[in-house]
């Protein structure tokens, strides 16, 4: 899709080609949340890209990998929210989904991740 603009970027790093972007609607990452070591670097990218688009959206799936895991703290302390979308909701919680064994056997989460109101909701 030419008039989709894809960037590479850096967790955790505003690059000049992230500065310049021009405005953006929605923000997609498939299973970026993988090391936990990365999910504020994660969450502080995303942060500055929803507050210079106050209304995009970061659209993402990811296989959870332990229960352990959790981004909660990090969206409340970057206040930012997250809306869990059912994969069954949009027919994607079916073995086999694009010639993928994916979710299978797995535990796929999908959630829309945004800017949080002054009230902290």
């Amino acid at each position: 899709l030419p008039h989709v603009p894809v960037m590479g970027l850096t967790w955790g790093r505003v690059s000049p080609e992230l500065l310049s972007l021009p405005p953006v609607d929605i923000i997609l990452g498939s299973d970026v949340f993988f090391d936990p070591k990365d999910f504020e670097d994660i969450l502080t990218t995303i942060y500055f890209l929803l507050e210079k688009n106050p209304q995009a959206q970061f659209w993402t799936t990811y296989q959870v990998r332990s229960a352990d895991w959790s981004i909660e703290a990090l969206l409340c302390k970057w206040k930012l929210k997250a809306i869990h979308i059912p994969l069954h909701s949009f027919g994607a919680d079916k073995e086999h989904l694009a010639s993928s064994s994916l979710p299978g056997r797995h535990t796929i989460e999908m959630m829309i991740i945004s800017l949080g109101r002054s009230d902290g909701t």
